[in-house]
């Protein structure tokens, strides 16, 4: 999040994990942006910072803010990263910003002029298949239906150009606040994964005095990395013969497939 307090300190700490694949979490809702306020005005608020979650996200269903201010504001977030040697595999937004109406052609068009070919996948899915409607999302039947239609229609039209993995692997809001079952549920989606490519959606984290009580998943974020570190999560992926791979993997994979004729261009910002 380049943007954010932290950020200088975790592009320090990449220098000891040079395998890792890097994304940029582009960030319309937190903090100050990367640009000059007077050059976003649709995107803050008086006092210069972005405009709090709620608030964005009512301005991105109702098109009241500016997809040239949008994507000049990605570029910028990316610029920083790549101006300070990082090499960016892929990138995706806080609170998936980048999926609604007014922020997904934006979203596509940096990427294609700052070169990234890789995004995180909107479409969400369960394993084993739940037989419920709708997905992994929250709400009524309806709602779930609709939601589920609206990411996979976005990730086969507006994101098409993009490489992404087919799906993340997502849960129930059942089994998603169920930390003691956490890692069966891993290891059952594991199982029952078809063949292709999937992305682990998950927060891990340590907890932090000070700054960790205010967060809602401090508990959920301690188990996933007590999980993902753990041999027994090993074994689940090489049991189920996944492979592990990173976005930078996917986009060389991706690259040597033909490429189509008909892979449709960004649509021009208004």
């Amino acid at each position: 999040m380049a943007n954010m307090p932290a950020s200088a300190y975790a592009v320090l700490r990449l220098a000891g994990v040079p395998r890792l694949g890097v994304g940029v979490h582009l960030n319309i809702c937190a903090g100050r942006p990367i640009l000059h306020p007077r050059e976003v005005p649709s995107l803050v608020g008086a006092d210069g910072n972005f405009h709090r979650p709620p608030v964005m996200l009512r301005r991105l269903w109702t098109w009241r803010v500016s997809g040239r201010e949008l994507e000049a504001e990605f570029r910028a977030q990316i610029r920083w990263a790549k101006q300070r040697g990082v090499a960016v595999t892929h990138a995706d937004s806080h609170h998936h910003m980048h999926i609604y109406p007014a922020a997904a052609v934006p979203f596509a068009r940096a990427l294609a002029a700052e070169e990234i070919r890789c995004a995180r996948a909107p479409r969400m899915s369960v394993w084993p298949k739940s037989g419920e409607i709708g997905g992994p999302h929250e709400g009524s039947a309806v709602r779930r239906t609709l939601v589920q239609s609206y990411r996979s229609v976005l990730q086969a039209g507006i994101f098409r150009a993009l490489d992404m993995p087919q799906s993340r692997i997502s849960f129930l809001s059942r089994d998603r606040h169920n930390l003691d079952a956490l890692g069966e549920r891993w290891k059952a989606a594991f199982a029952a994964l078809p063949a292709g490519t999937f992305e682990l959606a998950c927060h891990p984290g340590f907890f932090e005095r000070g700054f960790s009580e205010a967060d809602a998943i401090h508990l959920q974020r301690e188990e996933e990395l007590h999980w993902l570190t753990g041999r027994e999560w090993i074994e689940a992926l090489e049991c189920s013969g996944i492979e592990r791979i990173t976005y930078r993997e996917l986009s060389g994979r991706r690259a040597a497939e033909p490429v189509s004729s008909n892979a449709p261009e960004v649509p021009a910002l208004p």
